[in-house]
């Protein structure tokens, strides 16, 4: 078994891969990662619950946005699964050309999307992860050729919320109508309704610059926000970030092994 985990400004999802799928999948608010005891105590209640443990864990795969919880991640790794915790970066391992100005700069969650999107779903898609903040990331003939960033929907409520006296926070769902006629409409509308037509908006001009059609798919905590009937988004998964992981881990593991099997020969 192998610990798949993206760890988020607000929340951490863990998943628990059998190498043929994944298996379980947990979200933790990140603020519970504060020390390795703590999430070995977690994570052990977890797993038990999928009749496993700590014990059948042969190795933990990590994309982080999160550098503070770096540290507690790898000493958890290190403490309870005997050995570091394997970080997502921007290096050879990558299974996409990465066509950006500063490929350093690119988060982790950015990089497994593409990776998981490139190998679950073909050569040209766009990926849009609806979380804190939303991010629309592009592969293009196989290569990351970048993309864009959106205030997350409960990032918009948030910020209205903590700057206006009289608005309330409020549920977030689409609405079916284009003007509300109480406050609550209004913020649905306004937060929902218009940061789904700014993405529509966008992935439109971005398929101009494909040669063929782009498969569209929705990820994140938040993505069924914007997977409306007949809608942009072609189809919704939910673990393509993990599968990402996934398939940077695989790729690591391969390479070591191939170094290995040439030192023996």
């Amino acid at each position: 078994m192998l610990l798949l985990a993206d760890v988020g400004n607000t929340t951490t999802v863990f998943g628990l891969d059998s190498g043929s799928k994944i298996e379980a999948v947990w979200r933790l608010p990140s603020l519970r990662l504060e020390t390795e005891d703590e999430l070995f105590v977690i994570l052990e209640g977890l797993l038990r619950y999928e009749q496993a443990s700590l014990s059948s864990i042969k190795g933990l795969c990590v994309a982080s946005v999160v550098p503070r919880l770096n540290s507690t991640i790898d000493y958890f790794a290190r403490k309870y699964l005997l050995e570091p915790a394997m970080f997502v970066k921007a290096d050879r391992f990558v299974s996409v050309d990465l066509e950006t100005d500063n490929p350093s700069e690119i988060g982790a969650d950015r990089l497994a999307n593409v990776m998981g999107a490139k190998e679950c779903y073909g050569a040209n898609v766009i990926v849009v992860d609806v979380g804190t903040a939303i991010t629309i990331d592009i592969v293009m003939d196989g290569a990351f050729a970048g993309g864009a960033i959106l205030p997350g929907p409960e990032t918009a409520m948030s910020a209205l919320f903590s700057r206006t006296a009289k608005l309330p926070e409020v549920e977030l769902f689409f609405e079916d109508h284009y003007f509300g006629t109480n406050t609550e409409d209004n913020l649905r509308i306004g937060i929902v309704n218009g940061t789904y037509f700014a993405l529509q908006g966008i992935i439109s001009e971005i398929e101009k610059q494909f040669d063929v059609k782009p498969k569209i798919v929705g990820t994140g905590g938040k993505a069924h926000l914007f997977i409306t009937e007949d809608g942009f988004i072609e189809m919704d998964d939910p673990y393509l970030t993990l599968k990402g992981i996934r398939s940077y881990y695989n790729r690591v593991k391969s390479f070591e092994k191939n170094i290995t099997d040439q030192s023996l020969d």
